[in-house]
């Protein structure tokens, strides 16, 4: 049997010395995966231990079918993508003009937060959603967009009027299903 299947084994009964092992073994490499992905040291050493984590809770699902450290990648990007849904959330929460009305109705915490922003973004039309990133993720200014998309000044104003109706509409509709 090879030490990998060993480990495995071992880490399915929930042998300590078997966890210390494979941390031992694997963090620096993901860590520098992580890394290579997500900027701030802080964010990688958080985001690796959630992948620890994360690898730990669903071991028992582990068929085998690839080696261990693939399949911790393949939770890394998961955590990693999750990651910047939700740095893209707050970031557009605390961009977009509404944001005063949206903290006052009543979530739970910033994931819930993120859950709905992105779900609201998701829902749009994708020009709308588009016009939303333009303007207040990437702060572009009106004239910029419009010589991007080809349009005046007035057309863009226009159309990011319609695109904060529709988030505020939708953002609406998300909570109201989010609390039945």
């Amino acid at each position: 049997m090879s030490s990998e299947k060993q480990l495995i084994e071992q880490l399915k009964r929930g042998e300590s010395s078997a966890v210390r092992a494979w941390f031992a073994l694997y963090h620096d490499r993901l860590l520098a995966y992580v890394s290579s992905r997500v900027g701030d040291l802080s964010d990688c050493e958080e985001l690796t231990q959630e992948v620890f984590l994360h690898a730990l809770k669903q071991l028992p699902l582990f068929r085998g079918s690839s080696t261990l450290w693939t399949w911790m990648i393949s939770i890394a990007r998961h955590e990693v993508a999750d990651f910047y849904r939700k740095r893209f959330a707050k970031k557009a929460l605390q961009t977009l003009p509404l944001a005063e009305q949206l903290f006052s109705l009543p979530l739970e915490d910033s994931d819930e937060v993120s859950r709905v922003v992105l779900l609201c973004l998701s829902r749009m039309r994708a020009y709308s959603a588009e016009l939303l990133r333009l303007k207040y993720i990437d702060k572009k200014r009106v004239a910029d967009i419009g010589r991007e998309l080809g349009k005046s000044v007035k057309a863009i104003e226009s159309e990011l009027f319609r695109a904060r109706g529709e988030f505020r509409e939708l953002y609406a509709v998300v909570l109201k299903e989010s609390s039945q």
